[in-house]
């Protein structure tokens, strides 16, 4: 019997929600980012070429970590699964547990670990990849903490206070 379109989409469907685990999204997202965002960041005309190579190098990076982070803590969740429901004694709600743990874990990872590894490894893999040394920008002079802002007005400087009180005034 030959199966209508209905019918392979129905159970294409039940198949893939009899399983729906936080992995599979974030698995999908991490991926996507992946290839995506620094396809998209070396398109981007507008910026200079150096900022999109180091910004889509930084986001291929932080794809690359992220799939790897979230499949070792869902393999890591798996196993402390199995010793909390073999000390607690409650093998009926693995399922359940494990679900939980794993959104945990997801989260934790997304929040803690990928941008901590991210942030230690992109500058050294940069000057591995990157034929010529990057200097740090260094800035002209001290912060301006005075209130006032210089803005430039057909190539002339003047100092506007960006602290005054253009408030409500009540009675005289």
């Amino acid at each position: 019997m030959k199966n209508t379109l209905p019918q392979l989409y129905r159970k294409a469907c039940k198949k893939l929600g009899e399983r729906n685990d936080a992995i599979y999204g974030a698995v999908t997202i991490a991926v996507s980012k992946g290839i995506l965002r620094p396809t998209f960041t070396m398109l981007d005309k507008k910026q200079d070429k150096e900022s999109r190579k180091y910004t889509a190098f930084r986001e291929g990076i932080t794809g690359a970590i992220a799939l790897g982070a979230y499949l070792s803590t869902h393999k890591g969740v798996e196993k402390l699964v199995k010793y909390i429901c073999k000390k607690g004694n409650v093998f009926n709600k693995s399922e359940e547990i494990k679900a939980t743990m794993s959104l945990i874990t997801i989260s934790l990872t997304a929040l803690f670990i990928i941008p901590g590894i991210t942030n230690a490894i992109t500058t050294p893999m940069q000057k591995l990849i990157s034929p010529h040394k990057h200097e740090p920008l260094k800035k002209n002079g001290q912060p301006n903490f005075e209130g006032n802002r210089q803005l430039y007005k057909n190539n002339f400087l003047y100092h506007k206070n960006i602290f005054t009180n253009y408030g409500m005034r009540i009675g005289i």
